[in-house]
């Protein structure tokens, strides 16, 4: 559990538990989740387990069915999916920021890339510039200012960073990537947001199919 996991409210602490105990393999893919057993491990009632399997299954980690709820698993090809329709709603998100979204916004994600690459050319690591990343992909949704895109995408956004959590490519090649996009929508260029943004996070495919993760986690998505 992580270690604010304690301040949060139980149902919201139970979800993130659960969640984690679907994506580290501790219910393994295909297997039953069993509510009561859930439930002793993590000393609470069924009643927060059993909302936290709800707003799992509408981010595709479990399924209901007649004999309750099973562990789904995520091969190469659904985790493809994943990348891909989160590059299809990041891109909408991005056309629909460009015409909205403020020079003090856009200043604020650059100076946290420049920080972060500075930091990473210096020493060497890339956690700064990881958790950057992170800040980047949840603020082009809420930038949007669609409320609905931003909760779909953000399921997206959780599953593509959870199920194998960190950088898919080189910091080298997606720093001026996460900068080219900045600058279209200060430019306020909804086409040109769009397809950056949406090539951006298509790239990540090949090595998705590959199972290779440049730079691991070490920090929450």
């Amino acid at each position: 559990m992580s270690t604010d996991a304690t301040y949060l409210p139980v149902e919201e602490s139970t979800y993130r538990r659960v969640r984690q105990m679907l994506l580290r393999g501790e219910i393994p893919a295909g297997h039953p989740v069993n509510q009561s057993e859930v439930a002793v491990a993590l000393g609470v009632s069924r009643t927060p387990v059993r909302r936290a399997l709800s707003r799992l299954e509408g981010e595709g980690l479990v399924s209901a069915g007649p004999r309750g709820w099973h562990a789904e698993g995520f091969d190469v090809e659904r985790m493809t999916a994943v990348f891909e329709i989160r590059a299809v709603l990041e891109g909408l998100a991005c056309r629909l920021a460009a015409a909205r979204v403020g020079r003090a916004e856009l200043a604020r994600l650059r100076v946290l890339f420049e920080e972060a690459y500075e930091q990473l050319t210096a020493t060497g690591s890339a956690e700064a510039y990881y958790q950057a990343d992170v800040v980047f992909h949840r603020a082009l949704l809420e930038l949007a200012g669609e409320p609905l895109l931003s909760r779909t995408a953000e399921v997206h956004r959780i599953l593509s960073t959870s199920l194998a959590p960190g950088l898919y490519r080189d910091p080298h090649e997606t720093h001026p990537e996460h900068l080219a996009i900045i600058e279209a929508l200060a430019a306020g260029e909804a086409d040109r947001a769009e397809e950056l943004a949406r090539s951006h996070i298509r790239a990540a495919v090949p090595n998705i199919r590959s199972g290779t993760v440049v730079v691991p986690a070490t920090g929450p998505a």
